[in-house]
């Protein structure tokens, strides 16, 4: 859903604190990768049971829930409400109270639309009745990429209703990731013509800049022109493993490279420093550095690499990697929140010829990227001149 939602508690019209301790309870069972063990997580996402999600920002003075599902979701959303006596605000909507007491420390522009509910009585559904929500759209099976499973997950394919720059077919998806050629556009491809090669063939790109090994000629004629290739902090690469290409399973942090011992030994083995356990903890999914997780088609060992923002660290050993041609780098974007002190979610970039949500960042790494000060033109040039061997 492209919906937002605002969970506050006010006094005499101004946001006051919630309960954390609420917080934490109520939404740490579904937050992705848990509550820290302190404070809340800042930028984070939620997936419930019944598959249903949403984005998170804000802190105890006041949360917006972003691209929100109906079900399970906004249950935890009622439940939080009842726990902190919090409004409930969406958009375009009367807010949502369970004291009529409560209506005098509201905003004075909010006051006059209130719809006053009994605790009990504020449910998800509840909720849901007050939301006009369009019809789900039945969005076509994407192609199977055996190198790339789960493109959606990873971000490197989203939903759209625009026509594919390439076929000129509306269907239903486009890729986001990164485009390298000459003259190809790097927005507005849709996943179909680059599974099919028509992509590929059209323009003469890549989706992929650098394998990590030997593979067969076919293999890598598959990775470089039929795979969905993926964001990341530097250049990405492609690990192999068995004489095959890995399959991409998504960017990782130290939290996340817990479950896989295997690649985290992987990854000691590209740091031949005495300060690589420092450097794991430092990892982070959506921050920086980053690590870049796989899986071997044969022998399901996991692997994984890191980069960071800026260059490569002094002295680290580079592995041997194919390049085809390099890319620009984009700058994220973020949006101002129109709430006083609710933040909202961040902008996307805008479309080019055709596309929807193309060539960005996941927006929890575009919300890290604004608050480290992304990096400024001139080293973004070094960078693209220095990519130009």
């Amino acid at each position: 859903m492209g919906y937002s939602l605002y969970l506050c508690r006010f006094a005499d019209g101004q946001p006051i604190p919630m309960d954390e301790t609420a917080i934490r309870d109520v939404l740490g069972p579904v937050t992705v990768g848990g509550m820290p063990a302190t404070g809340l997580p800042g930028p984070w996402d939620l997936e419930a049971e019944d598959g249903g999600g949403s984005e998170v920002y804000g802190d105890a003075l006041g949360l917006t829930y972003h691209r929100f599902s109906p079900g399970q979701i906004l249950d935890r959303v009622a439940e939080l409400a009842r726990r902190t006596r919090a409004a409930v605000l969406p958009l375009d909507c009367p807010v949502i109270l369970t004291s009529e007491a409560d209506r005098r420390h509201l905003p004075e522009s909010l006051r006059a639309e209130v719809i006053v509910l009994a605790p009990a009585a504020l449910t998800g559904s509840a909720i849901q009745l007050l939301i006009s929500w369009p019809e789900p759209r039945q969005r076509p099976v994407l192609p199977r990429f055996p190198y790339h499973p789960s493109p959606v997950a990873t971000g490197s394919v989203t939903t759209s209703d625009a026509p594919c720059v390439c076929c000129g077919q509306e269907r239903g998806w486009v890729y986001t990731g990164p485009v390298y050629a000459a003259d190809a556009p790097d927005s507005g491809i849709c996943p179909y013509c680059i599974a099919f090669g028509n992509a590929a063939e059209r323009y003469g790109a890549t989706f992929i800049d650098g394998i990590e090994g030997a593979v067969p000629q076919n293999v890598a004629e598959t990775l470089l022109k039929c795979t969905p290739g993926f964001l990341a902090w530097q250049t990405p690469n492609w690990l192999t493993h068995c004489g095959d290409g890995a399959e991409f399973l998504g960017p990782a942090g130290a939290k996340e490279l817990e479950k896989y011992p295997d690649a985290v030994d992987h990854l000691r083995q590209r740091w031949p420093d005495d300060r690589f356990d420092d450097f794991l903890a430092s990892l982070d999914k959506v921050g920086r550095p980053t690590a870049y997780l796989f899986r071997c088609r044969v022998c399901a060992t996991h692997l994984a690499y890191a980069d960071f923002t800026d260059h490569a660290r002094k002295g680290t050993p580079q592995p041997d990697v194919t390049h085809s041609t390099p890319h620009p780098v984009q700058t994220p974007l973020t949006m101002d929140c129109d709430l006083p002190g609710l933040p909202d979610a961040p902008e996307r970039p805008p479309a080019q010829a055709g596309g929807d949500s193309l060539r960005r960042p996941h927006p929890l790494r575009v919300e890290c990227a604004a608050r480290e000060d992304a990096a400024p033109a001139e080293r973004r040039r070094g960078r693209e001149a220095a990519g130009s061997r």
